[in-house]
């Protein structure tokens, strides 16, 4: 285990709370949140950050901003091109998006698109950014500029400071040319129903199959339901739990789902082909009370025919006792380790190939642990001021997340209510250089030659 303090780069500064977060490719991800209903000027969108590596760290391009109107982004899920595939080999996939607002969900398919501005095009956009703000058709400046613009630097100064920051990045944002999308409204569904006329009802979590066929929906009526894509066509109930679903996944091979539900501190196993609960998994401990938070599935070093369960939970009451990450066998659903953390955690994230598991707390605390053993790897401390609302992965085996993530395993980014998208990285094992298996190689020898003439053999 690492000792020494770890510190998270930070990839962009967000104007908003952050609830959700999606990396829909090697190279894009997409944040959300906002203010909710309260009128603060908070605005309610989501952001689709490019991200890069400038030769010291992993940053994010702001390409796209996208207004939802008056409801908060709490949870969200992204695929890329499961809705419509490319018309030839040159296309750029479509990346699809799932956002809860409220009781509804929404479907948005988000096309690649090349755009160039051109120099006499700079002096009129710059203005039109300071007054509409966060548009999905609007190139937005980095924080620098608008800080420049504070200080009242000149537009002429600002066009110069904004094409000499685009030629710097080592990526396909050279010149005045980058990458956007073209948003296109799929389709959309109620996905909670009040039970009394004074219940609240909003969807508090989805998650896509691993096919890309179905969504699953679960939020305060307690109901799992199902979705055809893309045109959202309900597949199936599923009453889950008597109070809300906090959290839920779906098996790699698409034949179970796990749910979360806090208040009655029940984690359970349904079966999608019957909507039937096959079992309720339940943390054995020394007689200390836990409420279960997060559970996902991961797959077991890269076999997809292979998975495990992983769970974080937290003690009912009081601070002393430490909060839980286990792991549980599949098929019979038994414990298998166990790994206790200090903090009260707050979210849980694998990684694709299954190899790391990331959990945040509420003091913003990160903690990463290898998956099969629950050892853990590393504790990065404060990585953020507050509580850690998601954490997401990049693709581990993808070309574009490898030249991102620099010289490491693999990396994860994790989003709070401090407005801050950061991420961090597991370095490489480093190999031990040939020189040195050399000279070992030789002192072995010698050592053998010298205790073999002792020995008189």
């Amino acid at each position: 285990m690492s000792t020494q303090k770890k510190r998270c780069e930070t990839v962009a500064t967000l104007i908003y709370p952050s609830y959700a977060i999606s990396a829909v490719c090697g190279r894009h991800v997409v944040v959300g949140g906002g203010g909710g209903a309260a009128k603060t000027g908070i605005r309610n969108q989501f952001d689709i950050y490019e991200l890069y590596h400038n030769g010291k760290q992993t940053l994010g391009e702001r390409v796209l901003s996208y207004d939802v109107g008056d409801d908060c982004i709490t949870n969200m899920v992204g695929w890329p091109g499961a809705i419509t595939a490319a018309p030839n080999k040159k296309s750029a996939p479509t990346i699809c998006l799932a956002v809860g607002l409220e009781e509804k969900c929404i479907i948005l398919k988000m096309k690649p698109t090349l755009r160039t501005v051109k120099k006499e095009e700079l002096p009129s956009l710059l203005p039109k950014q300071k007054e509409k703000g966060h548009n999905s058709g609007v190139l937005r400046k980095r924080r620098t500029s608008e800080r420049s613009a504070e200080e009242g630097s000149t537009e002429k100064e600002e066009i110069k400071e904004e094409k000499k920051r685009r030629k710097s990045v080592n990526t396909t944002l050279r010149g005045n040319k980058y990458f956007t999308f073209d948003l296109e409204k799929v389709s959309s569904a109620e996905t909670v129903f009040k039970k009394k006329s004074e219940d609240e009802a909003y969807q508090k979590c989805c998650g896509i199959s691993p096919d890309h066929k179905f969504l699953v929906t679960g939020g305060t009526d307690g109901y799992l339901r199902l979705w055809n894509l893309p045109d959202m066509k309900k597949i199936k109930d599923i009453k889950a739990h008597e109070k809300e679903v906090d959290a839920l996944d779906i098996k790699p091979d698409c034949k179970q789902i796990v749910s979360v539900c806090k208040p009655t501190r029940e984690c359970c196993i349904w079966n999608i082909k019957d909507g039937k609960k096959f079992i309720q998994v339940a943390l054995q401990t020394n007689g200390v009370r836990y409420k279960c938070f997060r559970a996902r599935y991961g797959i077991v070093e890269g076999d997809v025919s292979k998975t495990r369960l992983f769970t974080v939970s937290n003690p009912v009451t009081g601070s002393k006792n430490p909060s839980v990450v286990a792991k549980w066998c599949s098929k019979t659903y038994t414990q298998e380790r166990t790994q206790t953390l200090a903090g009260s955690l707050s979210s849980l994230a694998l990684s694709d190939d299954g190899r790391y598991l990331a959990t945040g707390t509420m003091s913003g605390t990160i903690y990463i642990l290898i998956a099969f053993s629950l050892q853990q790897l590393r504790s990065i401390e404060d990585a953020h001021s507050t509580f850690i609302t998601g954490l997401e992965w990049l693709p581990t085996d993808n070309k574009e997340s490898k030249m991102i993530r620099g010289y490491s395993d693999a990396s994860v980014l994790s989003i709070s209510c401090d407005n801050a998208l950061k991420i961090h990285h597991i370095p490489r094992q480093g190999m031990v250089p040939v020189w040195v298996v050399a000279i070992l190689a030789a002192v072995i020898l010698c050592f053998a030659f010298l205790l073999a003439n002792l020995l008189g053999l």
